[in-house]
């Protein structure tokens, strides 16, 4: 079903099928991706959450506006379940990072002119930066990175140190 419906979308883009469809390793949240081999090479989006879809296709086109490096859109479904975006290889953000600091440099452009102008109204799940969202991302890195690696590490001080940078985060976003 997924991938008759990514199918479509190719052809609708195209004007023919993809020569292969391989579904790749899913990461940082429910959706599902798929590239699409052919010419062009794209890939494939499928996410239940219409409202975390809209956001990042709000946020992708408005940051491509801004001249960021993002992938491109390229067609969606009607519905927004549904998309395919410029494919840009195998590399992923972890490894970006840890082959050099280019990636790290590009965060405060993305912060600074990704923010002008923008609709926060957009973003998933809230628009307002605030103490849950805080915690919700650092017990993502809790649970999805650091648990993962089977670092030992004392829970109850990691929490008190999410609870202080969490502070620190919030009184500086008010100043």
């Amino acid at each position: 079903m997924i991938t008759e419906e990514l199918k479509k979308l190719y052809i609708a883009h195209t004007g023919h099928e993809p020569e292969q469809i391989d579904e790749l390793p899913s990461s940082g949240s429910n959706r599902r991706y798929f590239r699409l081999i052919g010419s062009p090479t794209l890939i494939g989006v499928s996410g239940e959450s219409v409202e975390e879809n809209r956001a990042f296709l709000y946020m992708a086109e408005h940051f491509r506006q801004k001249g960021l490096p993002v992938p491109q859109v390229f067609i969606r479904s009607e519905d927004d379940i549904y998309y395919l975006q410029e494919d840009l290889g195998d590399s992923l953000l972890f490894n970006a990072i840890e082959k050099g600091r280019k990636t790290i440099r590009l965060l405060p452009a993305v912060q600074f002119a990704g923010a002008d102008g923008m609709d926060f109204s957009y973003c998933y799940p809230q628009a307002e930066f605030n103490s849950r969202s805080i915690l919700w991302d650092l017990n993502y890195f809790k649970y999805c990175f650091l648990k993962a690696t089977g670092m030992d590490f004392q829970e109850d001080r990691l929490e008190d140190d999410f609870q202080k940078m969490a502070d620190v985060l919030l009184r500086s976003s008010s100043a």
